[in-house]
């Protein structure tokens, strides 16, 4: 089994880590831990290596590693939704965890975020949606 999580390192990711390895724990599913974000101009652009957003997403992934679970961090650029959807065919995944928030424009009051939604709509594959706190 493969799961495709997603975190943008809101408030909400650290559930989604919690959740995250509860689930790969007991499926004994492997994990792809990514963080998407949209593409900056070509001024902006920094290896992705070397992004704090990067390194963030290896410092998780190594704590889901030290917990037993086997995780792969993916760092991508490009419409975050379009993005998610894209790897997690590519990956053939079985399920996308995802937060209900994250850093979005949208309301709090709205069951889920944009992206969420956008997942929650568009994709054939099964979609978690972790609430906030």
């Amino acid at each position: 089994m493969k799961i495709l999580a997603t975190i943008d390192f809101s408030i909400t990711s650290e559930n989604i880590l919690k959740i995250t390895k509860t689930y790969a724990k007991k499926m004994g599913a492997e994990v792809f831990l990514m963080h998407a974000e949209p593409s900056q101009t070509d001024l902006e652009q920094e290896e992705s290596d070397t992004k704090p957003e990067s390194m963030r997403l290896k410092k998780d992934a190594q704590a889901l590693e030290r917990a037993g679970v086997k995780v792969t961090p993916v760092f991508l650029q490009g419409p975050v939704c379009e993005t998610i959807l894209a790897k997690a065919i590519e990956l053939e995944a079985d399920l996308i965890i995802t937060g209900s928030h994250g850093h979005g424009r949208g309301s709090c009051k709205s069951p889920v975020g944009h992206i969420s939604e956008c997942l929650l709509l568009r994709s054939n594959i099964p979609v978690l949606v972790v609430p906030i706190g």
